[in-house]
């Protein structure tokens, strides 16, 4: 009885029917998933278990989950501390000197980019798992193959991200012995929830960042829109992902609130940043609803792209039904790349950012915003000089579209290496190229998943016209930098001309010439000239003309310093 009780304490968060005392206990160590190029190991591929119990465990009726496929493990004795390699029945021999070798009639073919491993025991409980990745080597060259990855500290076993290494010994690997990483490593952050979306209007899936056993115990404290839920289950190997079923249907047309009680933990005991997540039915999205907002397409060396999308309408749309593709200079199309992976609800008002490597993006770019980063396996072809991006449904119609070069970035950058270009009106048209400007200095280049740094708020205006200030300062810190006109007229069908001179009248640049507009107009001027140089500091006079539908011609004249350090 000591025993048991010992396990519950090392694994707290543990629910009856789901797991067993062992859970956490016996673990996969190390998986070879690509052992060529052969380093000095066999050229086979193997997974290593290892026990952390104080006591030898027989291991009888367990299996193997690979994917999606369960694989029976024969039996046999795993002694206290020892390890255990599995195998392919043929290639035991190989594996002979390097310690205790269990062969697999159907040892599975390991996935070299990564895969769901999970061993479960004789009533189907999970007793350990992992999904490992190939973007868990920390060393790239290693990541072409003949190197295992290794668990780093078996005490928190379900910490998967930033607990698993590429291994150190210069064999390649440590098949049944210590693994080469070993080393303190606590698990003290979880997340939380990651995903919620709902099946149906019966039924919502979500999806935290790691492992949660607790789920069920809090079925009592989860709550949709306040109220209570019917039932809670299982839907993912390793206990990461749950479908709930609210008492109340989901509604369509409006936003609903997932909420857990503050006492939802991971395996460790970590506390969740995260227990609340809005969600809604997705409606199909159409042209103008989501919009490019921010685009990252010359990253600094080794760093990837970004593009942020940002949803310009009243809608819940489903990211997975959104597809990118990049035109070249021939006309020709890229391969479809989905805008996410995954079903994931775009909230209406919501940035949404994608990238290949997500850790990354959040050190290079620390104004942005975790929860609205999200990785991809790829992104369209994004040139350095200039690009063409479609953003598309499934059923291939056009949401938006942005073509963009070099040049749209502020013309006194020393260099736009790993400089984002940011949208001034997140609802403009992503073909104004006046509505896109360099990010600011002082958010570090980039804000990806968050407020643009160069966003200008209008100023309240009684006479149609508005000016986001009186004055600006183009030196690109993110403060004054951009002077947005906007004008709010009575009709559709105006023809907007706008100009700008210096206090003596004469002429600077031309913003808008007989420019066919709507009711609501942006305009943006960045304190350059005509012909791209800036402006020296100054007073200068926006003239503003519009051409109504009836014929009548209004004008504005307004004032704005120009003030440079």
């Amino acid at each position: 009885m000591k025993k048991v009780i010992l396990l519950a304490l090392l694994v707290p968060a543990m629910v009856s029917g789901q797991v067993n005392e062992l859970t956490g206990h016996i673990l996969i160590t190390e998986v070879m998933a690509d052992p060529d190029p052969v380093v000095s190991l066999p050229d086979k591929e193997y997974i290593e278990i290892g026990n952390t119990a104080t006591f030898d465990v027989e291991i009888r009726n367990w299996s193997l989950l690979a994917g999606d496929y369960e694989i029976a493990i024969p039996g046999f004795t795993i002694p206290a501390g020892e390890y255990v390699i599995l195998t392919s029945v043929k290639d035991t021999a190989a594996f002979a000197g390097y310690g205790k070798v269990i062969g697999l009639k159907s040892f599975p073919a390991l996935v070299n980019r990564g895969m769901i491993l999970a061993l479960r025991n004789s009533k189907g409980e999970l007793i350990h798992g992992i999904e490992y990745s190939q973007k868990w080597y920390c060393n790239e060259l290693k990541s072409e193959g003949g190197w295992s990855l290794e668990m780093i500290d078996a005490a928190y076993p379900f910490q998967f991200d930033g607990n698993w290494k590429d291994s150190a010994s210069r064999s390649g690997g440590t098949p049944g012995t210590k693994n080469s990483v070993s080393r303190e490593n606590r698990d003290i952050v979880f997340t939380g929830i990651v995903n919620a979306f709902p099946d149906d209007s019966l039924s919502v899936r979500v999806r935290f960042s790691e492992p949660v056993f607790c789920v069920p115990g809090l079925i009592g404290g989860i709550r949709i829109n306040n109220n209570p839920v019917k039932s809670v289950e299982a839907a993912d190997p390793l206990l990461r992902e749950y479908i709930i079923v609210p008492e109340v249907f989901i509604e369509r047309g409006r936003t609903h609130t997932l909420c857990f009680p503050e006492d939802l933990a991971d395996v460790a005991g970590n506390r969740a940043d995260r227990i609340s997540y809005d969600f809604g039915i997705p409606g199909n999205a159409a042209e103008g609803d989501i919009l490019f907002n921010e685009v990252l397409f010359n990253p600094m060396p080794g760093d990837p792209d970004y593009i942020e999308f940002y949803n310009n309408s009243g809608k819940i749309i489903d990211a997975a039904r959104l597809i990118l593709v990049s035109v070249n200079q021939s006309g020709d199309t890229s391969s479809v790349v989905f805008a996410s992976e995954e079903h994931r609800c775009i909230m209406p008002g919501d940035y949404y950012a994608i990238t290949v490597n997500r850790e990354r993006i959040l050190q290079a770019y620390p104004f942005s915003d975790p929860e609205h980063i999200f990785e991809t396996g790829s992104l369209p072809s994004m040139p350095d000089d200039k690009g063409h991006l479609i953003l598309m449904t499934r059923e291939l119609d056009i949401v938006d579209e942005f073509i963009y070069d070099d040049e749209m970035h502020y013309p006194l950058l020393v260099s736009d290496d790993g400089v984002a270009l940011e949208k001034i009106v997140p609802g403009g048209a992503s073909a104004d190229r006046s509505n896109w400007h360099s990010a600011a200095a002082t958010s570090n280049w980039g804000t990806p998943g968050a407020v643009n740094s160069v966003v200008a708020e209008a100023l309240v205006s009684k006479d149609g016209i508005a000016l986001s200030s009186t004055r600006i300062s183009p030196d690109n810190d993110g403060y004054e930098d951009i002077l947005t006109i906007s004008l709010s007229l009575t009709e559709t069908g105006n023809l907007v001309s706008a100009e700008i001179f210096d206090e003596t009248g004469t002429f600077v640049k031309t913003l808008a010439g007989n420019l066919l507009a709507g009711s609501d107009v942006s305009l943006n001027w960045d304190g350059t000239a005509k012909d791209g140089s800036m402006v020296d500091s100054g007073i200068y006079i926006v003239f503003v003309s519009v051409l109504n539908p009836g014929g009548k011609t209004i004008h504005w004249k307004k004032v704005c310093s120009v003030l440079r350090r």
